[in-house]
C-alpha cells in the first residue's frame, strides 16, 4: 500500500514537472539551441503564418514529402509524443480518472496548448497538431492500462531518469540564440 502512494505521488510530481516544461519549452518556445555533434536543433522563438483549421492538411503535406524527412519526422513525432508521458502517467498518478475522461483530457490539454500559442502569437494554430498531441496523449494512457502494475513502476522510473537526464543533456549543451556580447 505504501508503495501505491509512492507512485501515485511520484507520477503527480512527475506529471507537473513535465507540465511546466511543456509550458516553458512548447507553449512559450523558450529554448535555447541544443547541440549534438556537429548539429544545431532551435525549437524555439515565434513562428507566424495562417492557421491551419483544416484537418489532415500539414499531415497530408508532410506525408506528400514537401515538407523535407527531417523536418516531417520531427513534427510528427515530436507531436505525437509530446502528450504521451501525461497519458501514461496519468493512472498512477490519478487512478479515479475513468477512462472516458482521458479523451476529453487529451482534447483539453492539446488543444490548450494550441490555442495558447495562437493567443500569444507564439505559434501557428494547427488542427493537426491537436489531433497528433491527442493521439499522442491517449496512446500513452493506453499503453499504461496494457502493462502490469510491476512494469508500469519500472517505466515510470525509467521516465523519470529520462526526463531528468534530458533536463541536464539540455543544460549542459544548449547555448543562447542570442548571446550577451563581451563588455
Amino acid at each position: 500500500m505504501c508503495l501505491f502512494y509512492g507512485m501515485k505521488s511520484l507520477s503527480r510530481v512527475l506529471i507537473a514537472f513535465y507540465l511546466l516544461l511543456l509550458i516553458k519549452f512548447v507553449v512559450f518556445k523558450d529554448m535555447d539551441m541544443i547541440l549534438i555533434g556537429h548539429m544545431r536543433f532551435y525549437f524555439g522563438g515565434t513562428q507566424t503564418g495562417d492557421a491551419n483549421w483544416i484537418p489532415f492538411k500539414t499531415l497530408l503535406a508532410y506525408i506528400m514529402g514537401n515538407k523535407g524527412l527531417l523536418i516531417t519526422g520531427l513534427n510528427l513525432l515530436g507531436n505525437l509524443l509530446l502528450l504521451a508521458p501525461i497519458g501514461f502517467l496519468i493512472p498512477a498518478g490519478f487512478p479515479e480518472i475513468r477512462r472516458n475522461a482521458i479523451f476529453m483530457l487529451a482534447l483539453c490539454m492539446s488543444l490548450s496548448i494550441e490555442i495558447i500559442q495562437h493567443l500569444f502569437q507564439i505559434g501557428i494554430f494547427d488542427v493537426d497538431d491537436v489531433l497528433l498531441n491527442g493521439l499522442g496523449f491517449i496512446l500513452g494512457y493506453y499503453f499504461s492500462a496494457l502493462l502490469p502494475g510491476n512494469w508500469r513502476k519500472t517505466f515510470t522510473l525509467m521516465f523519470a531518469t529520462i526526463l531528468l537526464g534530458l533536463l541536464l543533456y539540455y543544460l549542459s549543451h544548449s547555448v543562447p540564440m542570442n548571446p550577451m556580447p563581451p563588455r
